[in-house]
């Protein structure tokens, strides 16, 4: 979706212009008001003054006789009846005034209190400042700016949404994710501040200090991002963009993070297509960041000692895995940031087997897209992760697919005697185990994934890959809630199985809109429908 592109007012001058617009409506109203006063006083004048002014009385002159034919007319009782009348009058406006400043008094209070309490987080994500010393690059930063929070909006609204299948997973939470995501702005929101200024010029003077502490109480929510181009060299080597991160109320520390350039991605493009490719990257890490920074604040405050950092360890958890759920397509970066995210979660809660696990999958996935050397260096530390994993975790069918995955470690070191260990793992795990049975979609997808590096790097294990290929749809197919269906068409150990993999989901989504109850069936219930998409898949119909 796009947004209509607004000027980049200065700070400063929008906020006078508004806070004008606010005194003079006020002005007015109070004009008005005196205007009203002062009318009906000077109508009350003339009377009192002709009071003052006669002080002797007039000679009546004494009738004549055809006079005193004529009915007698009271004077003087004609004037105590307008004079009534006027009080009456007088009374009845200074009422209707008073009754108006007291409507007017209320209306001002509830705007206030509904603007106080109705505060919403606000997003502010400034336009980009050119730091690389490339002038060619000032033309385009409006644009480049709207099609950050642009992309922001997009990559938030994923995040937020494996947000919530974590959370429903998970049971029941202390957080819940806000439906309404905050739309990325220029300018922040100062109608309150406005508000209260204008208050704190019509109100006496010992109010003063008590209006002015409504700033401080009930500051402005949210976060302010600063984006930055940055390039090294002489030659614009390797582009970079910096954000710096700020809490407006300041509950979090500020954080300032540069996202570069992969060094094996380098082109010698246009500098305003190299920073447009960077975006992704960059704009995904912003949105990962802030998303965790919303969870951590929500945080509850009367969690303390080891409830709280067990709270944060899970943070930790879920942002590692979607940090290594985002290196594949958004490049390595991202393998470096799940594990920064993972330790940090082992050293919150040492006793869950979760993160180690993590842990173990993240160095075996980043050790296959990388060398020889540096694949054994990496695989190495995931088998020692998996152990660590398997001596936290006391659930022996959890057990399993870790064991599934250490296996899985040891095929891609390349060593002979682990690619035997491998093996045997493997064949222990199946003694007596019967698949069609199996409910639990992880120990199916980890094992397709092994019979798939089995396939790849000629391992000599037997029907490698007819067996990646059945042991996948069967995980696709427990999978009710889908959460792997995503991560299965973009993982590096699946390439090879099944390349036109939409065609694939296509085919599964019609089998289960089919037969609704298929992820739960077991035993012929269950195979008689996957062997009709193994049967397509083995036909060369989903191969190419």
């Amino acid at each position: 979706m796009g947004f209509t592109h607004v000027p980049n007012l200065p700070e400063s001058g929008h906020n006078i212009t508004k806070l004008k617009l606010v005194k003079v409506r006020l002005l007015l109203v109070f004009a008005v008001l005196f205007v009203f006063s002062y009318g009906l006083s000077a109508y009350r004048r003339p009377s009192i003054y002709s009071q003052q002014i006669i002080t002797k009385p007039t000679p009546i002159a004494k009738p004549t006789p055809s006079q005193s034919n004529k009915p007698n007319m009271s004077v003087p009782k004609l004037t105590d009846n307008l004079e009534v009348v006027e009080k009456n009058v007088t009374r009845i406006s200074i009422i209707f005034i008073k009754v108006l400043a007291v409507l007017l008094s209320l209306l001002i209070v509830y705007r206030l209190i509904l603007m106080i309490f109705q505060r919403s987080s606000q997003l502010i994500v400034d336009n980009f400042i050119n730091a690389s010393d490339a002038g060619e690059m000032n033309s385009v930063l409006p644009g480049l700016s709207q099609l950050a929070r642009e992309r922001l909006v997009g990559e938030m609204k994923g995040v937020h949404q494996r947000m919530k299948e974590h959370i429903i997973n998970q049971g029941p939470q202390t957080y819940h994710p806000s439906d309404k995501l905050p739309l990325p702005q220029t300018t922040p929101d100062q109608r309150l501040g406005d508000l209260v200024t204008s208050l704190s010029e019509f109100t006496p003077e010992q109010m003063h200090p008590a209006v002015k502490m409504l700033k401080v109480i009930f500051p402005p929510l949210g976060t302010k991002v600063t984006s930055i181009l940055q390039s090294q060299g002489k030659e614009y080597d390797r582009l970079g963009i910096t954000f710096e991160i700020t809490n407006i109320e300041g509950r979090l520390s500020s954080k300032l993070y540069t996202v570069w350039e992969s060094e094996d991605s380098v082109s010698k493009e246009a500098l305003k297509d190299r920073y447009r490719k960077l975006l992704g990257s960059a704009i995904r890490w912003l949105a990962l960041e802030l998303s965790r920074r919303e969870m951590v604040t929500a945080v509850p405050w009367y969690y303390w000692g080891r409830k709280r950092d067990r709270y944060q360890a899970k943070i930790y958890n879920f942002f590692g895995l979607l940090n290594l759920a985002s290196a594949p397509t958004n490049g390595k970066l991202f393998y470096y940031l799940a594990i920064e995210d993972l330790q940090q979660a082992i050293v919150l809660y040492p006793e869950w087997f979760q993160p180690y696990e993590n842990l173990a999958d993240t160095y075996s996935s980043f050790g296959g897209e990388t060398l020889d050397k540096e694949c054994l260096n990496y695989q190495r530390q995931a088998l020692l992760q998996y152990d660590r994993a398997l001596n936290a975790c006391e659930d022996e069918s959890v057990k399993r697919r870790i064991r599934i995955g250490k296996a899985m470690a040891g095929l891609m070191t390349g060593d002979v005697n682990l690619i035997l260990d491998a093996k045997h793992e493997i064949e222990t795990l199946k003694k007596g185990w019967d698949e069609t049975s199996e409910l639990n979609t992880r120990f199916l997808y980890n094992l397709a994934a092994w019979y798939a590096i089995a396939h790849r790097i000629n391992a000599g294990v037997k029907s490698a890959l007819s067996l990646a290929r059945r042991y996948l749809v069967y995980a696709l197919v427990r999978d009710s809630d889908r959460t792997i269906w995503e991560w299965a068409g973009k993982d590096p150990d699946l390439q090879g199985i099944c390349e036109d993999y939409g065609e694939l989901k296509f085919i599964l989504l019609k089998k289960l809109n089919e037969v609704p109850e298929l992820p739960s069936l077991t035993g012929k219930n269950f195979t008689q429908h996957t062997e009709e998409i193994l049967w397509l898949m083995g036909n060369g119909q989903l191969i190419k």
